[in-house]
C-alpha cells in the first residue's frame, strides 16, 4: 500500500475540483487561478467527499499502481496548493562581472562571449534584487522547470563558486592545487 496515495487531501472551502472520469482530467479552480491534470491514468479514479479528496486505485498489490497512485496524489495535492498560496524559488548568481537584468525578458551574463536572453514563461512573476532571482507562480512544474533550466546554463563550479546557486543546498568545494 502506498503511503503517499493513501493519505487524504482536504479541500479548502475557496477551491472547486472537477475530475472528468471520460477524458481523464482534473481542473482544481482556485484565488490564484485555474490549474488542470490531463491524462490521469486508467486506474485511477478519485472519491470527492465534501471537503476531502480520496485517490483510489484498482489493484493495491499492483507495483506499478502504487507508483502511480503516489504520484497522482501528490501532483493533484500540488494543484490545490498551487491556486490557493503559490510556489516559491530563489536562484543566486555569483561571481566577478556575472550579473542579470529583468525587463520583458531576462538577460543574463554569465561569462559567455554573448548575453543569454531568455523568454519568462506565461505564469511566472520574476523580481530581481541584486544577484538573487526571486519567482512566483501557483504551477510548481512550471516554475521549477524554469529555474532549473537557468541554473543548468552555469551552475556553481566546485572551485570558486562561480555560477547559479539555490539557497540552502550545500555545494561541494573542492581545494585547488596543493603546495609540497
Amino acid at each position: 500500500m502506498s503511503r503517499v496515495g493513501k493519505k487524504t487531501i482536504t479541500i479548502p472551502s475557496q477551491v472547486t475540483l472537477d475530475f472528468d472520469s471520460t477524458n481523464r482530467v482534473v481542473l482544481v479552480r482556485g484565488p490564484r487561478g485555474e490549474l488542470k491534470l490531463e491524462k490521469v491514468h486508467k486506474n485511477i479514479s478519485l472519491k470527492q467527499e465534501e471537503s476531502t479528496l480520496n485517490v483510489l486505485i484498482d489493484d493495491e498489490n499492483d507495483k506499478y499502481q502504487k507508483a502511480i497512485w503516489g504520484t497522482t496524489r501528490a501532483i493533484i495535492f500540488n494543484l490545490i496548493e498551487g491556486v490557493t498560496v503559490g510556489f516559491k524559488k530563489e536562484l543566486e548568481l555569483n561571481g566577478v562581472g556575472y550579473r542579470m537584468e529583468l525587463a520583458n525578458k531576462l538577460t543574463l551574463y554569465i561569462g559567455f562571449s554573448h548575453p543569454v536572453v531568455l523568454d519568462i514563461p506565461a505564469g511566472i512573476k520574476l523580481s530581481l534584487n541584486k544577484n538573487v532571482l526571486s519567482g512566483e507562480s501557483s504551477d510548481k512544474q512550471l516554475i521549477g522547470d524554469y529555474f532549473t533550466m537557468i541554473h543548468d546554463r552555469k551552475p556553481c563550479e566546485v572551485y570558486k563558486h562561480k555560477g547559479f546557486k539555490f539557497p540552502g543546498r550545500v555545494y561541494r568545494k573542492k581545494v585547488g592545487k596543493k603546495g609540497k
